[in-house]
């Protein structure tokens, strides 16, 4: 019987189709790629295959993550998420997991998420959701603009909401192998910090107090990278000022 996994997705079942169904409908899903997590503190004793941590991760011993499997398709996961999702709970101390799945193993992403939700316990422990996809325009403009430094101050001028949600909020990683250690621990160390990362070549990452929230932050993002394409070269000398930037967040975030 697969109990802690079907109490879990009766409690977080919804939301997660919802989201898997909107990252399909916007083209940021395709084939397998993305995967999502949420992090939870009720006494779920998940029964399954248990797993050495190849990274020990104290901090969460005892956490569960509701996260999707290798492989699994966002389409899937909004159509059938008990099939494409698992319940993951580490013990011994952060030395070890198990897994509760019907569908298949954790994904491949799983070094970032544990990684991650490692920084968020200490930083702030209200978030309990990450996300990935891949949108469409940030990828792009995360392969034209070689200083990666630049693309976050780009973004935040497209608009005002951009401004609000992105400005200091949001950092960029050069390329890193997916699914890697290295991946998941330049990600945790961005997190310390910012609610947003962007993937180079790869997609974007984000956390959130649930998993639309971590979404408004992508969504905003992706529109400002479209916007930014559009203007060209031109997204360098264009956009809102540094002041209307500042008056915005004198404004809205006093």
């Amino acid at each position: 019987m697969q109990e802690a996994l079907t109490e879990a997705l009766a409690k977080h079942g919804a939301e997660i189709k919802q989201v898997s169904g909107i990252l399909v409908s916007r083209g940021w899903a395709e084939s397998n790629g993305g995967n999502l997590s949420i992090r939870m503190e009720e006494p779920w004793d998940p029964t399954g295959e248990e797993m050495e941590l190849r990274v020990h991760r104290p901090e969460l011993n005892g956490v569960s993550l509701l996260l999707t499997i290798a492989g699994s398709r966002m389409r899937d996961v909004a159509a059938k998420p008990h099939d494409n999702l698992c319940l993951v709970k580490v013990t011994e101390g952060g030395t070890k997991c198990v897994v509760e799945s019907t569908g298949g193993k954790v994904t491949s992403e799983f070094p970032s998420h544990l990684a991650t939700h490692g920084t968020l316990v200490a930083t702030r422990p209200e978030h309990k959701a990450f996300l990935h996809t891949h949108p469409t325009y940030l990828m792009a403009l995360s392969h034209l603009i070689m200083a990666k430094s630049e693309i976050p101050k780009i973004l935040e001028r497209m608009f005002p909401e951009a401004a609000l949600a992105l400005a200091d909020n949001l950092k960029v990683l050069p390329y890193i192998m997916a699914g890697s250690e290295g991946l998941g621990k330049a990600t945790a160390n961005a997190f310390q910090e910012v609610c947003g990362v962007i993937w180079s070549g790869h997609g974007m990452v984000a956390s959130g107090k649930d998993l639309s929230s971590a979404l408004d932050l992508i969504e905003t993002a992706e529109k400002a990278a479209q916007i930014a394409i559009l203007l060209g070269p031109k997204m360098y000398s264009t956009g809102l000022s540094a002041d209307h930037v500042r008056a915005i967040w004198e404004k809205f975030k006093s």
